[in-house]
């Protein structure tokens, strides 16, 4: 697709290339340890795969999902194929903290503008950023190791 920023861009820094599917660090400045697993194909939704594709499409998000918790501790992590903006299809693994800016709801979501922001939960949030950005080196390499292991894909 000439005008797909995921088919002609890699949406992040590659650290694995699979023959279907890449994993990228997002370097979303608000979610440190965002992910993204995109399907390399131009397709829009998850039942554009075969079942074959589609489960290893699914092994990888497992795979990833436990190095994050592994690494980084998060209190959640959320997993979400949206494609509302970029129809390719591509999966996101977001890590979570409850004192994070948004939580308990979506990093989309707007920030609460009812009262003052609790200044408390700001710092609290910004530690963890700045903890979480040092601890991604580690996090890549773990993410890079977890596929040198035997992987089904088809």
């Amino acid at each position: 697709m000439p005008d797909c920023p995921l088919c002609n861009g890699a949406g992040g820094q590659v650290l694995h290339q699979a023959a279907h599917w890449r994993l990228v660090l997002a370097h979303e400045p608000d979610w440190p340890g965002l992910v993204r697993l995109i399907w390399t194909e131009h397709v829009a939704e998850w039942s554009d795969l075969s079942e074959s594709q589609a489960l290893t499409l699914w092994t990888a998000i497992h795979r990833v999902e436990r190095v994050l918790r592994q690494q980084l501790a998060p209190d959640k992590v959320n997993v979400a194929s949206l494609g509302n903006f970029v129809p390719h299809l591509h999966v996101h693994l977001i890590p979570r903290w409850v004192d994070d800016a948004t939580f308990p709801a979506s990093i989309w979501s707007s920030l609460p503008v009812s009262g003052p922001a609790d200044p408390q939960r700001l710092e609290r949030a910004q530690a963890r950023r700045q903890v979480v950005r040092a601890q991604e080196p580690g996090l890549c390499q773990a993410l890079t190791d977890c596929f040198k292991v035997e992987f089904h894909q088809s």
